[in-house]
């Protein structure tokens, strides 16, 4: 199995089908395989996945927890494999690190898709969802988060399962500092920085996450949205054809492809 190995740190990696590169970011513990539905646009574009830090099958202890931490690695692997620009693809709090990605590392993006994006945390209910994911982590209640997350995006038992395997395995004290920094994070006052196109894709069902589109539009030059009927949050899970079909379609339209 391919590692980008770093000094104490084995983080996993996939790569699949040719073309513009797209690096897929998951959010805390979910790891890779919350985008295994979109493993179709391989017969299109270059897709890289990874596992960052206390997820999936990389490292689980680290003190490297920051979302700028976490955009390093990202970058060290778009490094490694030689890339030339990237599109980054975050979903939920991935989208932190593909902002911060974007941000660190202008020559490197060629776009931006946040999937239920955020540039802060400043309302009750997102707010409420990270202190649930400090308080399970804190209190080793893994077990929750290995039920709950894999039970609200997949449908496939066996699908949860897999997804449960790895969650399972997460270090508790490493995770909560995840959670906590991606609970302090802002890009807000850093979005007119942002120069390349970037694609907001919502749930119509999502109160979590959808207002703050707002704070995009404000600040954002090339900026598109696309709502996805019938579905909240988890728009990669729940409505991969849809996601996937704005994702291929997006791309062709800004001609990044």
């Amino acid at each position: 199995m391919p590692y980008l190995k770093k000094t104490n740190l084995h983080l996993y990696y996939e790569v699949h089908g040719e073309g513009t590169p797209i690096v897929f970011i998951h959010p805390p513990v979910m790891g890779s395989e919350t985008f295994r539905y979109q493993k179709k646009l391989a017969e299109r574009y270059q897709l890289i996945y990874i596992d960052l830090v206390d997820s999936g099958r990389s490292s689980k202890r680290t003190q490297e927890t920051t979302v700028a931490d976490q955009a390093k690695m990202v970058h060290a692997l778009v490094t490694q494999l030689n890339l030339p620009p990237v599109i980054v693809c975050g979903y939920s709090n991935g989208g932190s690190t593909a902002q911060e990605f974007a941000l660190a590392y202008p020559e490197q993006t060629k776009g931006i898709i946040l999937i239920g994006g955020f540039s802060e945390v400043s309302t009750m209910l997102l707010g409420a969802e990270f202190e649930l994911g400090i308080w399970a982590a804190q209190n080793k209640m893994l077990n929750l988060l290995s039920y709950g997350l894999p039970a609200a995006h997949f449908r496939s038992k066996h699908h949860q399962r897999e997804m449960a395997h790895f969650i399972k395995q997460a270090d508790g004290p490493t995770l909560k500092r995840i959670y906590e920094e991606g609970k302090q994070y802002v890009s807000t006052d850093r979005l007119k920085q942002i120069t390349v196109p970037l694609m907001l894709i919502y749930g119509k069902r999502d109160i979590v996450s959808r207002p703050y589109m707002m704070k995009f539009y404000k600040e954002i030059r090339d900026l598109d949205v696309a709502l996805v009927s019938g579905v909240a949050h988890q728009v990669p899970t729940k409505r991969p054809e849809q996601c996937n079909a704005i994702i291929d379609s997006w791309i062709k339209r800004k001609q990044l492809g």
